[in-house]
């Protein structure tokens, strides 16, 4: 994949809608400097979040799980636990989402990067993987293509027919996003 179009894709995934298609006519160099641009932005909008959320997932440590499964979607907003849980283990993060709603691990997905959500998601039991795999398609659909990039070919397989056809028309989809499509046809 060219340095272009990884950059498309980088800015592709910092949200839930498709990029501009003036986008695709940039440069290599202005491409560039609007991905330095914005990930100074970023970076400014998060300045000292993480070691609070590195705070907070330590003290996670200590709680017992089923604490956490009752106070975490009632205290707790989806993006914040997506910062929590990029802090975590692999193996504390399936720990906590095994008793948490559907819903709520679906809307935490979204905003979690998307290596960790598909390894997350790997680590699920294959039903409730189906059931998260279909919230997301309905809810967060252009980040469910963003997880699926990263997840085995059985959760491919989970997730194709939960794709709906009118999701490959759209148009501005990065090309990740594409071949992703292109992949779930295949099967």
């Amino acid at each position: 994949m060219s340095n272009k179009q990884d950059k498309l894709n980088y800015l592709a995934e910092l949200t839930e809608t498709s990029t501009p298609p003036f986008f695709d006519t940039l440069s290599e160099k202005e491409l560039t400097e609007l991905e330095v641009y914005v990930k100074s932005i970023v970076s400014k909008g998060e300045a000292g979040l993480d070691r609070l959320f590195e705070s907070m997932s330590m003290m996670m440590k200590f709680i017992p799980n089923f604490i956490l499964h009752a106070i975490t979607p009632k205290y707790i907003e989806p993006s914040i636990a997506a910062r929590i849980t990029s802090k975590l283990t692999l193996k504390q993060a399936l720990g906590v989402t095994t008793g948490l709603p559907i819903e709520y691990i679906g809307d935490t997905a979204a905003y979690l990067e998307s290596q960790l959500a598909a390894d997350i998601l790997s680590g699920i039991k294959k039903n409730r993987a189906e059931q998260i795999l279909a919230y997301l398609v309905n809810k967060h659909p252009l980040k469910t293509l963003d997880i699926l990039e990263h997840v085995s070919k059985d959760l491919l397989k989970i997730a194709q027919p939960l794709i709906p056809n009118s999701l490959s028309e759209r148009t501005g989809l990065s090309s990740a996003r594409r071949e992703i499509l292109d992949k779930l046809q295949q099967l």
